[in-house]
């Protein structure tokens, strides 16, 4: 009975010690970086547009160069720039260009580059503290810009874009005027948590925020902002729940930030309340 017992016991700590490994080897090796970032290679075959624009690449390291495009107005003074930080899936060939339709028209021009092996960008995309180096080098290039330097800018974020815009906003608050953001998430654990919930893994949504590291943390980075922030997010949102949009603005400065909700789909707000979303840009310009 005692050799059983301790035959039993070396069992439990032989796979007790498994699952630490595992679980230290998951969170220190990324490895949800590569699922949240990753894109496959999604790509297409050339840019183009209808639309008044300068094209770009930036290399921010040995053989990797990320693809952006400056959208600029027709025929009317700039007044300021959106630095436009995208969802997941919205590459510059994709209809994010109709969204920008309505700012370009008045007198804005929008900036955005595809994150690495997205787009026309290359590289690996399996690192967020790689790709947070490469959203703040970006727009350090950008802002020293001729036509860009001058001017106001407002950083816009969508859906993962969120923890980008959020991100950047309060590490060059002083060199932005604005922020806004939609359809985001309070920080990956949270909505890592939520598609637990989705593939019926409800039991084990504890664990996410062991395995995910947490590099972009908007429910924290919000509280160090000062500057006019507008945070929009769908009440049927049925990709990042309303909740976590929610998160975001009771952790913020209130002195400064205003939360908007609407009845949209996921970042379909400027299609659904065009003329109010503008407006929130436009306000920004004034304070």
């Amino acid at each position: 009975m005692s050799k059983f017992l301790k035959i039993l016991k070396w069992f439990f700590i032989t796979v007790l010690s498994f699952l630490i490994l595992s679980i230290l080897y998951l969170r220190f090796s990324r490895f949800s970086d590569k699922m949240i970032y990753q894109m496959n290679g999604t790509d297409y075959a050339e840019f183009t547009s209808d639309l008044n624009h300068d094209e770009f690449y930036f290399e921010v390291d040995k053989d990797v160069k990320l693809h952006a495009v400056l959208f600029k107005p027709d025929s009317i003074p700039t007044i300021g720039t959106i630095f436009h930080y995208s969802g997941k899936g919205m590459h510059l060939m994709s209809s994010i260009q109709n969204s920008y339709k309505p700012l370009l028209k008045k007198g804005f021009q929008v900036f955005c580059f595809e994150r690495r092996n997205f787009g026309k960008s290359n590289g690996q995309a399996d690192s967020s503290l790689t790709l947070k180096n490469d959203a703040l080098f970006i727009f350090d290039k950008v802002s020293q810009l001729k036509n860009i330097t001058d001017k106001p800018i407002i950083i816009w974020g969508q859906s993962l874009g969120g923890a980008f815009a959020t991100m950047t906003a309060k590490e060059r608050q002083e060199k932005i005027k604005g922020l806004l953001l939609e359809g985001t998430f309070s920080s990956f654990p949270d909505i890592g948590k939520v598609y637990a919930q989705v593939l019926n893994l409800e039991n084990f949504k504890w664990i996410v925020p062991i395995l995910m590291n947490n590099d972009f943390p908007a429910e924290d980075e919000i509280k160090d902002l000062t500057i006019p922030t507008v945070i929009l997010h769908s009440k049927t949102d049925k990709q990042v729940p309303y909740e976590l949009g929610k998160k975001i603005f009771k952790a913020s400065n209130k002195k400064n930030t205003t939360f908007w909700d609407i009845n949209s789909k996921h970042i379909m707000g400027i299609y659904d309340h065009e003329e109010r979303y503008v407006d929130e840009f436009m306000k920004m310009l004034d304070k």
